[in-house]
């Protein structure tokens, strides 16, 4: 097995930070960094005269760049090699790598939870008051450096991987798009048609007023679904908080397979349609004030529910309807008076149940085989890290037959 060293980044990558200062007449293209080495957040473009910064850090290609504030989350990545001209504030410094380091090598080393704890080390602190991580104390962090050739081994292995999961990625989109075409042509008004009242064909509930002072973060207890676990088509619990104890009317608020849950605050409004169907799972689980459950009523098809909840429609009665300034959200009440274009008889919802059913089968396969696929990944990424397993200098010359 080949040796690998022990190095400092800043033996192998160097600050290189490109301070562009500011012109009024420009508008400027603003990135950030999503955590846990996501990649490269967009955000809105700033124009010149609107801004108190100076200066703004433009991103270059292969970059490895960071947020200072944010670094304790895992807030790095390195810049795709097609990134088009775009800035950062001063508080996400740049560094470029060396001829002993690859970028897309280190881009495999940010979305590892190893790099991830370095930088959670050098921010101490809580919150408000934990410290940003320096570009010198970044460049003290340790790693363990392949040569380049096995580098570009590791890298190439990981590359294929990626691929089949972006392949997979794209197939579970064509079933989201598939869906849209459906909502576009049956949520309509026309023959077979009716008009009814949300509450018609749905029991909606809104969930309990639970006190945020008893929250835990301890998995001892059930698991409350706030509007923070509500990701558009699915349930997230990173971060979850916990009841420690059951309360009185505790079966009341107990969510099921199949419920459909809606977020009703700013996050729902600001973000776009929070929206997703508990499924196994998912449980057991509580229902949280500001977070709305709804249950097909009797004759009514639960995917119907969800179908409906989904579409771009009623999206746009959320937005329409929310109330308040600073902020926005919007009450049980009101969604349950949305008027809303279902099939006007039984056999009619059952029909468009059964199509609903395969697209669902679809879309659960998809997701299943995406789930398998990136345990592998994380897997197969932090065996080649650890030398685990060793990819043999034949596969070079495989690569070489192939190209």
């Amino acid at each position: 097995m080949s040796e690998w060293e022990r190095v400092r980044l800043g033996e192998v990558v160097a600050l290189d930070v490109d301070a562009v200062p500011i012109t009024a007449t420009t508008s400027y293209d603003i990135v950030g960094v999503l955590n846990r080495g996501r990649g490269l957040l967009l955000r809105e473009p700033i124009a010149g005269d609107e801004t108190s910064y100076k200066t703004l850090n433009r991103i270059r290609p292969n970059q490895i760049i960071y947020s200072r504030l944010k670094a304790f989350e895992g807030a790095i990545t390195v810049a795709p090699n097609d990134l088009g001209e775009v800035y950062a504030s001063q508080e996400f410094p740049t560094f470029t790598c060396g001829d002993r380091m690859l970028p897309e090598y280190f881009r495999l080393l940010t979305t590892t939870k190893r790099l991830w704890e370095q930088l959670q080390a050098l921010s101490t602190g809580m919150g408000g008051r934990r410290e940003r991580v320096k570009p010198a104390d970044f460049l003290t962090i340790e790693v363990a450096l392949p040569s380049l050739s096995e580098q570009y081994r590791v890298v190439d292995i990981m590359a294929a991987v990626d691929a089949q999961i972006e392949a997979l990625k794209a197939e579970f989109e064509h079933c989201s798009a598939f869906l849209a075409g459906l909502q576009a042509d049956w949520l309509s008004e026309g023959e077979g048609m009716r008009l009814a009242r949300l509450d018609e064909i749905a029991q909606i509930d809104v969930g309990y007023a639970y006190k945020s002072a008893q929250f835990s973060d301890s998995p001892k207890g059930i698991r409350l679904l706030r509007g923070d676990n509500i990701a558009p088509g699915r349930l997230q619990w990173e971060g979850a908080k916990y009841w420690p104890t059951p309360v009185s009317d505790d079966d009341r608020y107990r969510l099921k397979v199949g419920d459909v849950v809606v977020g009703m605050d700013r996050t729902w409004i600001k973000s776009g349609l929070r929206v997703a169907t508990v499924r196994e799972q998912d449980l057991p689980c509580l229902l949280v004030q500001r977070v709305a459950r709804m249950r097909a009523k009797a004759g009514n098809n639960q995917l119907l529910i969800e179908f409906l909840v989904n579409s771009p429609a009623f999206k746009q009665m959320i937005l329409s309807h929310q109330t308040g300034t600073s902020v926005p959200h919007i009450s049980g009440k009101q969604i349950a008076s949305f008027e809303v274009w279902v099939p006007a008889d039984e056999p009619g919802q059952e029909h468009l149940g059964n199509v609903l059913a395969q697209v669902r089968e679809s879309e659960d396969s998809v997701l299943a085989e995406l789930s398998r696929l990136r345990a592998l990944r994380a897997t197969l990424l932090a065996s080649l890290l650890n030398q685990e397993i060793e990819i043999p200098e034949s596969y070079d010359a495989l690569l070489g037959e192939v190209s």
